[in-house]
């Protein structure tokens, strides 16, 4: 097992967890005016420069440095840069964001550019709002992905949801409802803000007279508290992240070095020790935390009944033929923007792993190995990119999945990608992995080098977009309890 250790870690959750702090300071934001009656508009006094630490459980973890700049004509340009060291699975890693932004007189959004670094990966994106359209590009040059979104309104985008909050003037005990894009993802997600009863917060060594807005994003709750002239001056979110507003002195500050692990904290505990789940063919769970939520629990070889899951291999099958494929299956052929099974060194690649004439059982087979045998499991912070994967050969399983998954669809196997819980030595870890058609559908998990994946395998969401944001609502409330298992 000790040649797995790292496999578990799941870079897209703490990714995720970023993005669920620091709300809409990567997101666009548009407002539904059927849903909230129009409200008397409240300035913002925002400082050309400001600063705020980031912690987890107390400890600096890292720094945001923001700008706010007039451009003329009504029009402004707001830049962040964001920095954190952040521990997962025992490897302290740097995490390096910068976004810019241009707005217009309205506040409604023109263009954005994102671009995130870690140390082996990079993912960028940037976009422009054009009529109803949202045009996106994503991924690196020159293997740019282009999508159009569609869009009803012009968006918006803020350095904080909190600060839409207050620029529309919600009063206190109101909520509203926005809608979030994420860049990342390609997801639009609801994101309701209620405004509490104001408090007197102690912000560098001073005590100030807030107001408190708090967010609930698919269940995950956040909250912050702005000073009279809209400024944040603190916010704390899941998982113990925390940010506060500081002088520039007291953020170059040092980062503390090793931390809590991100990866351990998210794990859920389990009741019963599962010595060698490969050899299980059915496991009973029951599970709590998980109500009024929008996991892809139920289907497939999962069973979901008054809060008892049962998980039941499915049968491998060993005759497989390519006429199965039908037209239902062909979109989970196609290439996407962090799945580019379309790009020719994906084509390429495939070619050197599989023979043409090689069934489609034949085909997964030889994938799922040749990606076991040739990324090496190694944690990662990014958005996962199947092509940089194939470059640089190394990540987590959302590297091993996206791989997978582009290989497959290059092979001509539909394939997507499943996210959620899998066991190992004594907890149950985020994790992802692949589902691919061979004639039906069966699990297959690189990182494992299994086919179909072992029971321990608990599916929460499935889907390469903004399904995966579904996990940032249960996080830190799921109980797992082994009832039963079965073997061979």
């Amino acid at each position: 097992m000790a040649k797995i250790k790292w496999n578990i870690v799941w870079g897209t959750v703490i990714t995720m967890v970023f993005l669920g702090l620091l709300a809409v300071r990567l997101e666009l934001f548009k407002e539904k005016p059927e849903d909230n009656p129009v409200r008397q508009k409240v300035e913002i006094s925002r400082s050309p420069e400001s600063w705020m630490n980031i912690y987890q459980n107390k400890k600096k973890i890292g720094v945001i440095h923001r700008k706010f700049n007039t451009l003329g004509n009504g029009r402004f340009q707001t830049e962040e840069s964001v920095t954190m060291q952040i521990n997962t699975m025992g490897v302290v890693q740097a995490l390096n964001l910068s976004t810019e932004t241009e707005l217009n007189p309205d506040m409604s959004f023109s263009s954005f550019n994102i671009e995130l670094n870690s140390s082996l990966f990079r993912f960028i994106a940037r976009g422009h709002v054009s009529k109803d359209k949202l045009i996106l590009y994503t991924g690196l040059p020159p293997a740019e992905e282009k999508t159009i979104l569609p869009i009803k309104d012009i968006p918006h985008i803020s350095g904080n949801i909190y600060e839409a909050a207050f620029s529309a003037g919600l009063e206190k005990d109101k909520t509203r409802d926005f809608s979030i894009f994420d860049p990342s993802t390609l997801g639009i997600r609801k994101i309701s803000v209620t405004r509490n009863a104001d408090e007197i917060i102690l912000s560098m060594g001073k005590r100030v007279l807030t107001q408190k807005f708090c967010a609930d994003f698919m269940g995950a709750k956040n909250c912050a508290w702005l000073a009279k002239d809209g400024e944040v001056l603190k916010e704390t979110g899941i998982l113990g992240l925390s940010m506060e507003k500081v002088s520039a002195e007291q953020a170059r500050e040092g980062i503390a070095t090793g931390g809590v692990d991100f990866t351990q904290i998210a794990s859920i505990p389990s009741n019963r020790n599962i010595a060698n789940p490969s050899k299980l063919t059915g496991i009973e769970i029951k599970i709590d935390g998980i109500h009024n939520s929008a996991l892809l629990i139920q289907g497939g070889r999962q069973k979901f009944h008054q809060d008892i899951l049962t998980i039941t291999k499915e049968p491998y099958p060993y005759v497989a033929s390519e006429k199965n494929i039908t037209a239902v299956f062909q979109k989970y052929l196609q290439s996407s923007p962090l799945v580019q099974s379309h790009a020719p060194q994906m084509k390429t690649q495939v070619e050197k792993i599989v023979f043409h004439t090689d069934s489609p059982q034949i085909k997964l087979q030889k994938i799922v190995q040749w990606v076991y045998r040739t990324v090496e499991k190694k944690p990662v912070l990014s958005v996962p990119n199947a092509l940089e994967v194939l470059k640089n050969k190394q990540g987590d399983c959302n590297e091993h999945a996206v791989l997978t998954a582009a290989l497959l669809r290059a092979a001509g196997i539909p394939t997507q990608i499943e996210n959620g819980l899998v066991y190992l030595n004594g907890r149950f870890y985020y994790h992802a992995w692949n589902l691919a058609y061979i004639g039906q559908w069966v699990t297959a998990d690189a990182v494992f080098n299994q086919i179909p994946a072992d029971v321990t395998h608990i599916r929460l969401a499935r889907g390469e977009g903004g399904e995966q944001l579904d996990l940032l609502g249960v996080m830190g409330k799921i109980k797992l309890e082994v009832i039963s298992t079965k073997n061979d």
